[in-house]
């Protein structure tokens, strides 16, 4: 069992795309958080105060004053909470490409700690992160998983460009790998989802609730498509 609690987290959130930018601006404004990202000019925009997906303003980057900005490894070992937001694009074969995560989690593998908890928000099917992203942890880190660290999933729900639906104001579905880890995880989200969370019964259960969305959403992009071409 972890002996983390709430009040001594500090946060590090491994990609700073449309996902992984908003959520580290909420959670910096009132706690410490490590935006890391492997792009160098990417870390430089953020740190003159820009950013380039216009996803948040300079004023919301400036009302983070807990957040800072690094692409070297050694700036997330003070952390431990990590949170993943890295792309899953599709291949050739429409087949979901897990290599930039399975390169986030090599990444944490040098870092992470006893104690630590790991939570990956990024687009995966059910049980990849407990079957493709943990054992790539525990190979490289020597820890053993729901031993010595932990794990949650927490699906991202961003929708790029839109500025009424914003991070907060979206309910979040949060899990754990164990049900201590999973309150602990809740806690942490509701911190600043004002939309309110949904802790789901496990890691599994999160991801399949976001194949679902993904699904419902391709579904009505796809009948809204019919739709216009049978009014045309």
């Amino acid at each position: 069992m972890s002996q983390l609690t709430l009040d001594k987290i500090q946060i590090g959130i491994i990609g700073l795309g449309y996902v992984g930018l908003p959520l580290a601006v909420e959670f910096g404004k009132y706690r410490s958080v490590v935006g890391f990202d492997i792009n160098q000019a990417r870390i430089a925009e953020l740190k003159a105060g820009e950013d380039s997906t216009l996803e948040v303003t300079s004023e919301e980057l400036l009302s983070a004053t807990h957040l800072s900005f690094s692409s070297e490894l050694e700036a997330l070992r003070p952390c431990n909470v990590y949170i993943v937001t890295v792309p899953t694009p599709i291949n050739g074969q429409k087949q979901p490409d897990l290599t930039p995560l399975i390169r986030a989690s090599e990444t944490l593998g040098q870092v992470v700690s006893k104690g630590d908890i790991v939570i990956y928000e990024s687009t995966v099917y059910p049980g990849a992160t407990e079957e493709d992203c943990i054992p790539v942890i525990e190979s490289i880190s020597g820890l053993t998983y729901n031993q010595d660290f932990f794990a949650g999933y927490s699906p991202e729900r961003i929708n790029p460009g839109d500025k009424v639906h914003r991070v907060t104001t979206i309910k979040k579905v949060t899990s754990g790998s164990t049900p201590e880890i999973a309150d602990l995880v809740d806690a942490l989200y509701g911190e600043i989802i004002t939309a309110g969370t949904h802790k789901a019964s496990s890691i599994r259960v999160a991801e399949a609730a976001k194949v679902i969305e993904n699904t419902q959403r391709d579904l009505n992009y796809r009948l809204g498509e019919r739709a216009g071409d049978y009014f045309q």
